[in-house]
């Protein structure tokens, strides 16, 4: 499990020094952009056959929003998949795991 907080992970993402998809790479997670999303579906994560973790955020949201969907989906990372094989489904807002992954932004 990672643990964003205390490791090198958010230590690496606040540098300057170190470019964002090197850090992200380091710890198997993919970041893309994708402009080809419905306007619903702000991003989403997944666990690839060679384990490595990608979040897909929607390119046709604003920056700021782009921003809180990826700690959004890194709560999902450290917290939900470890523990679930896989989430598929639409209309999940009010499940506890996503409100809880909404509560994780504003850390």
């Amino acid at each position: 499990m990672i643990d964003i907080l205390g490791t090198s992970l958010l230590r690496g993402l606040m540098s300057e020094d170190i470019p964002f998809h090197d850090v992200m790479n380091s710890f198997n997670i993919r970041t893309t952009i994708a402009f080809h999303l419905s306007p619903k579906v702000y991003g989403f994560v997944y666990v690839s056959r060679q384990k490595n973790y990608h979040i897909v955020l929607n390119g046709n949201i604003n920056y700021e929003t782009q921003c809180k969907v990826f700690l959004h989906e890194i709560k999902h990372i450290i917290k939900d998949l470890p523990m679930m094989n896989y989430i598929i489904g639409l209309d999940m807002q009010h499940e506890t795991f996503e409100i809880e992954a909404d509560g994780f932004m504003s850390i």
